[in-house]
């Protein structure tokens, strides 16, 4: 499959590798023009501010998921920003290798961009972040510079999920160890945490997200 094959509307992962790191962003093919290989794809924001995914080492993914096949996967796809004549902005995704099939049950990071309160130290101190996803294993957070953490720090945090499609609710307590700290900007840092005890019904609700997300982009191919 290449790059090219793929229908607007579909959910996309850019897994991002800086050196040992890793982080996952959510984003949606919009358009592809397949004589001009051309694949534009929905921006990622943060603080109103697009991703140029542009440092230094960084190495892009980009994994697609199907309803009725495997997942596929690209690897190593530039990513470079389009303005275009209205002034909007896009990512151009370039690949001229084929995907492959991809393992996800070892690597599946659920989206989930809720608000939530950090707590960390010993005096139980909370700081205001960004719950980014989290897995069977562990979980992201973007916090401000203001606060600081470091390695092997044990953080708690509690959030809250509607499902609205599902008209289920949601509510996880969940511990972790901070195991790497990525700059973001000036300004922000993401951290990732390893879980430090089994979160009962993670799973089921990251299946269920995952589900929803895979529904909601058509998530086939034509």
């Amino acid at each position: 499959m290449l790059i090219t094959d793929l229908q607007p509307g579909l959910a996309i992962t850019l897994i991002v590798q800086i050196n040992s790191e890793r982080m996952e962003f959510e984003s949606e093919i919009l358009e592809v023009i397949p004589r001009k290989r051309i694949v534009l794809a929905k921006p990622v924001y943060q603080n109103d501010k697009v991703i140029s995914f542009r440092a230094k080492n960084l190495i892009v993914d980009i994994l697609v998921t199907f309803t009725d096949e495997k997942p596929q996967i690209f690897k190593n796809v530039t990513v470079s920003l389009v303005k275009k004549a209205d002034d909007s902005i896009y990512y151009n995704l370039q690949s001229i290798a084929e995907s492959r099939v991809y393992n996800r049950r070892n690597h599946f990071r659920c989206y989930i961009g809720i608000s939530v309160n950090i707590q960390y130290g010993a005096n139980r101190s909370t700081c205001p972040a960004i719950l980014k996803d989290i897995s069977a294993e562990g979980f992201g957070f973007v916090c401000s510079n203001e606060n600081e953490f470091y390695m092997e720090q044990v953080v708690h945090t509690v959030f809250k999920d509607y499902i609205e499609e599902l008209n289920e609710n949601f509510v996880f307590h969940i511990y972790g160890i901070i195991t790497r700290a990525v700059p973001l900007d000036e300004n922000r840092t993401i951290y990732g945490c390893r879980l430090n005890n089994k979160v009962p019904g993670l799973e089921t609700y990251i299946m269920k997200k995952d589900r929803l997300r895979i529904f909601k982009s058509g998530g086939r191919r034509n």
